[in-house]
């Protein structure tokens, strides 16, 4: 990015947003684009009216659906990891949620592929990021644990639930020396970042989180 969008970016930043950056930056996320690039995203619109006024607090928030949106650390934790290593080519995401880790990936990717298993938060997701202008999405309304119907290699993978295992389909479609992120409860609950290294995975950093759990199967309406 040029100095000049960057510039663009911070200047365009909220209060609220301003003062959430401070403290990602306090809690040593270093990438200056991203950091930017939340500080302009419109984090209030992403969660339930009711709760828009905690929208940039440090904490998770609900969307729906007995869903939620990760708080702040958390996303931009797991964005710069995959700014940090991996390729910037395709990456799956499973878990669309609200659209918020959506929108970002969308910023730093070519192409972001997308799946969510509740029907609601899929169509509101699609809705709420095509009227932000977002085109290099495509999304799924699908079981997540299938991976991408038409077996895509990805890159990267994020996903944004929690699991005892981790779904084949996911590992088969990436590329060697793509990058998993994904959040795991063994031995305690935390996120993790894996490289694929040919039948091998490295570990590339871990931290302490929570999230809903990783369903099989989908909920329409």
């Amino acid at each position: 990015m040029s100095l000049h969008n960057l510039n663009w970016l911070v200047s365009h930043t909220e209060p609220k947003a301003s003062k959430m950056v401070d403290q990602l930056r306090e809690h040593g996320i270093a990438h200056e684009e991203l950091l930017a690039l939340m500080g302009t995203i419109p984090r209030h619109e992403f969660v339930e009216p009711a709760f828009s006024h905690l929208a940039y607090s440090a904490t998770s928030l609900p969307i729906g659906r007995n869903q939620t949106i990760s708080q702040p650390l958390t996303v931009a934790r797991m964005t710069e990891w995959l700014l940090l290593y991996s390729r910037l080519g395709r990456v799956l995401e499973i878990g669309t949620g609200s659209g918020y880790q959506t929108r970002i990936l969308s910023h730093f990717f070519n192409k972001v592929h997308t799946v969510e298993r509740q029907q609601f938060l899929y169509f509101q997701a699609k809705q709420r990021l095509s009227a932000m202008g977002i085109n290099n999405v495509e999304y799924l309304f699908g079981d997540g644990q299938s991976g991408w119907p038409n077996k895509v290699e990805m890159d990267a993978v994020i996903i944004t639930a929690m699991a005892s295992r981790i779904p084949l389909a996911l590992t088969d479609c990436l590329k060697q020396q793509g990058v998993l992120i994904m959040p795991i409860d063994l031995p305690t609950p935390h996120i993790g970042c894996w490289r694929k290294e040919g039948d091998r995975w490295k570990c590339l950093g871990t931290e302490s989180a929570y999230f809903v759990p990783l369903l099989e199967g989908m909920v329409h309406a």
